[in-house]
């Protein structure tokens, strides 16, 4: 009898990051009003994220009362931080896997010095940030850089691989990811997330409207709409382009799944990205 191979995972430096970019604007051929133009940018992500909690996040996380959730519905991240990890890594490797976990209340209180965690649930879905070498392997330093209340130390910040294993054993044997192959069948529901060096870049140099950087960005979680559902919406507005082409070639297979959604901060709603998709959904 034979063994069952597993496949290593291949990651490429010409991994899509932002998948959003691009795919909506504003038409100009047909008369609007300055709420759509300044919205256009937009749409899709919040699209997204308003779609996940009236279906991913209800339905495989429970009913939980908003103070309780097993998740929190922003994570902060300071984008001097990437620029920390870029200095360090990009030259070592291709770019961050972003890993789905579940991790305890306490865990994250010691990890971070944090007690400010905007939900009572003992348990709830985080994200650990790991380099990935040009081997494809991670480095076993995993870092911790999600809602820090004080300054990032990329020496006393991260975790090594026992710690990670934990918690990523944690969310795989969690009753809300066996939901998630239910409700994401036929594909398989998010393990992780990767952005190349290239990407991360992108986040250190964009600029708001007033040609300043931003400060932080704010991720939240979103679901990939499903093709037809996407398309049907934008033809019935007159204002907007949408080239569902590409559309379907960024998520045609990857529709149903969670995904998280960055906004850069603070705020720019008048700027030419506004929201970002974390790009590369793996398995």
């Amino acid at each position: 009898m034979g063994t069952l191979e597993i496949k290593k995972t291949e990651y490429h430096t010409q991994a899509v990051g932002n998948r959003l970019k691009g795919l909506v604007w504003r038409n100009k051929e047909v008369e609007t009003n300055p709420m759509i133009e300044a919205h256009v940018e937009h749409d899709i992500g919040v699209m997204f994220m308003f779609k996940a909690k009236d279906s991913i996040l209800r339905d495989c996380f429970g009913s939980a009362p908003k103070t309780s959730r097993p998740y929190l519905d922003s994570y902060l991240v300071d984008i001097s931080i990437f620029e920390i990890l870029y200095n360090k890594y990009s030259s070592q490797g291709k770019g961050i896997k972003f890993e789905f976990v579940f991790i305890t209340d306490k865990e994250y209180i010691d990890y971070t010095g944090n007690t400010d965690i905007s939900t009572a649930a003992t348990e709830f879905l985080y994200f650990i940030a790991t380099p990935i070498d040009n081997n494809d392997d991670p480095i076993n330093e995993h870092y911790i850089i999600f809602n820090l209340n004080h300054r990032f130390e990329i020496g006393k910040d991260y975790i090594g691989d026992e710690s990670l294993d934990r918690l990523r054993n944690r969310y795989l044997s969690k009753d809300i990811f066996n939901n998630m192959i239910t409700y994401s069948t036929p594909v398989k529901p998010t393990e992780h997330i990767y952005y190349s060096w290239a990407d991360i870049n992108n986040i250190l140099i964009e600029r708001n409207g007033s040609s300043k950087l931003y400060k932080e960005v704010e991720f939240s979680f979103g679901e990939v709409i499903e093709y037809d559902i996407i398309v049907d919406y934008f033809k019935k507005y007159s204002y907007y382009k949408f080239d569902a082409a590409k559309y379907k070639s960024a998520y045609g297979d990857h529709e149903r799944k969670l995904t998280i959604l960055g906004r850069y901060m603070p705020d720019d709603m008048s700027g030419s990205e506004g929201y970002f998709d974390m790009g590369s959904l793996y398995p």
